[in-house]
C-alpha cells in the first residue's frame, strides 16, 4: 500500500508523462472490487475545503488520529479531477478513477465544489468534448448521493451568446476549457481580443446547469454523432444524463426543475415568459424508445419519478407539451393488430404502427412502464384518462405475451383497478393502498444506482 500511496505525489507533477505513468498504476486500483481501493477514501468525518486543514469533523481544532491520512488522500481527488482538464489520454483515465470512486459518498462529497463542478457541466454540455460520455457517467454518479443533488441543481455555468455564429451551437460555454477539447471557431476571448462583431458576440451570461445538459441530452441523440461524423452537432452522445435527469427527479424538492416550463436555451433563465416555455421533462420523455438502454431507463424514470406527484399527474396526461402517456405506452406495444374502434382510442402516435414494432425486450423497463401506469392510475382523473385513451387494449395484448411472472401480477393489478366501478369513495385514492406490492416512498437518505468503469 505504501508504494501505491506514494504515487500520488507524481499526479501534479509538471511533466506529463510523470503524471500519466503514475495515473495508470493508481487507477487499476478504483474499482469496487480492488483490495487497495481504501488508499483512496477518506474517512467519513474528513473536513472539505477550509476545514479539511484544521481536523474537520466535529471537532475542528483537535488533530484526530488518521488526519493526515485523510489530508494525503483528499489531495490525491483533488489531483485527480485537475487531470481530468488535462491531455485526452491522461483525463480519460483520471474521469475512470473518479467515476470508479464516487460511489461512495465519502469520495463524492469532496468533487462537488463550484469550480470543479461548473468545469465538469461545462465540459459535458461543450460539443466538441470527446470525453463528455465519461463526464456525464461522473455526474450522474455524483447526483446518485441524495446530499449533493442541490450541489448541481443550484449551479449555473457562464455561457457567451454567439447569435449570429456561421458554427454550431450559436454559443460558448468558456469554462469548459481542456486539453481535450476546442474553443468555438467564432468565440473571442475579450481579455486577449476583442469580442467577434460578425457573429454578434454578447456579454458572459449565467446560465442554469440543468438547462445546458439537457440540450446536451438532447444533442447527444442526433444524426451522426453515434457513428462520429464530421457535421454530427456533437462528439459525445451523453446518454448517462439520463441518469443524472432521473436522480433530480427523485427528490420532491428539486423535481420542479423539470416540470416548471423553462426558456428556450439558450435563453438566460430570466427572460420574460413566453408561449414557447416548455417544461424539460418535455425533452427528456421522447427517448422512452431510443436504442439506447440507459437512455431509455432514465426517460421512464423521469416519468416514474414525477407521477409519485399526485398533484401533476392530470397536468403529466393531458398537457399538449408533455403528454407522458404515449412513451409509456409505446415500448410495451408489439407488432398486433387492433379493432378499429380500438386503434381509434389511442394516441394518434400509437394507431397504426408498423408490422416490424417491436416490444421492450427489457424486463425492467416492462415493469416500470406498468409502475407508472399504476402510478397513474391512482388518481380518478389518471384512471378516466387511461381507459379513454386506450391503456386498457394495449396492457391486455402485453398480458397474452408477457412471461415475467411479476410483471403479470402488476398487469393484473392495473387491470382491476382499471376495469373496476367507480364511486364516490374511490375518487380519493391513495398511492400505498392502490399500488400494493410497490416502492413508492419518496428517496430521502439512500443511495441511487451507480456507475462503474
Amino acid at each position: 500500500m505504501a508504494s501505491l500511496t506514494e504515487l500520488f505525489q507524481f499526479l501534479d507533477q509538471p511533466n506529463p508523462s510523470v503524471r500519466h505513468l503514475a495515473l495508470q498504476n493508481l487507477v487499476g486500483h478504483t474499482p469496487k472490487a480492488s483490495g487497495e481501493r481504501h488508499i483512496f477514501i477518506p474517512s467519513s468525518f474528513a473536513g472539505t475545503g477550509a476545514s479539511a486543514s484544521n481536523g474537520g469533523g466535529l471537532l475542528p481544532n483537535k488533530r484526530k488520529e488518521g488526519q493526515e491520512s485523510d489530508e494525503i488522500k483528499i489531495k490525491a481527488l483533488k489531483d485527480l479531477a485537475n487531470l481530468c482538464k488535462d491531455q485526452a489520454a491522461i483525463a480519460h483515465d483520471a474521469l475512470s478513477a473518479l467515476i470508479n470512486l464516487s460511489d461512495t459518498l465519502a469520495v463524492a462529497r469532496h468533487l462537488v465544489d463550484k469550480e470543479f463542478l461548473v468545469w465538469l457541466v461545462s465540459y459535458t454540455a461543450n460539443t466538441t468534448s470527446p470525453l463528455s460520455p465519461l463526464t456525464s457517467m461522473l455526474l450522474s454518479n455524483l447526483t446518485s448521493h441524495p446530499s449533493l443533488i442541490t450541489s448541481l441543481t443550484n449551479l449555473t455555468i457562464p455561457l457567451v451568446p454567439l447569435p449570429k455564429s456561421k458554427h454550431y451551437p450559436p454559443y460558448f460555454l468558456p469554462a469548459s476549457a481542456s486539453s481535450s477539447s476546442t474553443t468555438h471557431p467564432d468565440y473571442r476571448d475579450p481579455s486577449i481580443l476583442p469580442p467577434n462583431q460578425e457573429a454578434d458576440q454578447g456579454d458572459e451570461i449565467e446560465m442554469d446547469s440543468i438547462r445546458a445538459l439537457v440540450q446536451a441530452f438532447e444533442d447527444g441523440a442526433s444524426e451522426g454523432v453515434k457513428e462520429g461524423k464530421s457535421g454530427s452537432k456533437r462528439k459525445g452522445e451523453c446518454h448517462f444524463l439520463a441518469s443524472v435527469f432521473a436522480n433530480i427527479s427523485m427528490a420532491p424538492s428539486t423535481r420542479p426543475l423539470l416540470l416548471t416550463p423553462r426558456p428556450p436555451f439558450p435563453l438566460p433563465t430570466s427572460a420574460e415568459p413566453s408561449e414557447e416555455d416548455e417544461p424539460l421533462l418535455s425533452k427528456i420523455v421522447v427517448y422512452t424508445e431510443h436504442p439506447d438502454t440507459i437512455r431509455r431507463g432514465g426517460a421512464l424514470g423521469c416519468i416514474k419519478n414525477c407521477a409519485m406527484d399526485r398533484g401533476s399527474m392530470g397536468w403529466l396526461l393531458a398537457s399538449e407539451r408533455v403528454d407522458v402517456l404515449p412513451y409509456v405506452l409505446a415500448p410495451l406495444m408489439g407488432p398486433e393488430e387492433y379493432d378499429i374502434d380500438e386503434m381509434e382510442t389511442l394516441p394518434p402516435t400509437l394507431q397504426f404502427l408498423p408490422p416490424e414494432k417491436e416490444r421492450e425486450k427489457d424486463t425492467v423497463l416492462r415493469m416500470m412502464c406498468i409502475e407508472i401506469l399504476l402510478l397513474l392510475s391512482t388518481t380518478f382523473t389518471g384512471r378516466e384518462a387511461l381507459r379513454t385513451r386506450g391503456a386498457y387494449y394495449v396492457i391486455r395484448e402485453l398480458h397474452k405475451v408477457e412471461k415475467d411472472q411479476q410483471i403479470v401480477d402488476s398487469i393484473e393489478r392495473l387491470v382491476n383497478l382499471l376495469q373496476r366501478d367507480e364511486g364516490n369513495d374511490t375518487k380519493d385514492d391513495h398511492v400505498q393502498e392502490l399500488v400494493k406490492g410497490q416502492k413508492v416512498e419518496e428517496v430521502q437518505d439512500d443511495e441511487l444506482d451507480v456507475v462503474e468503469v
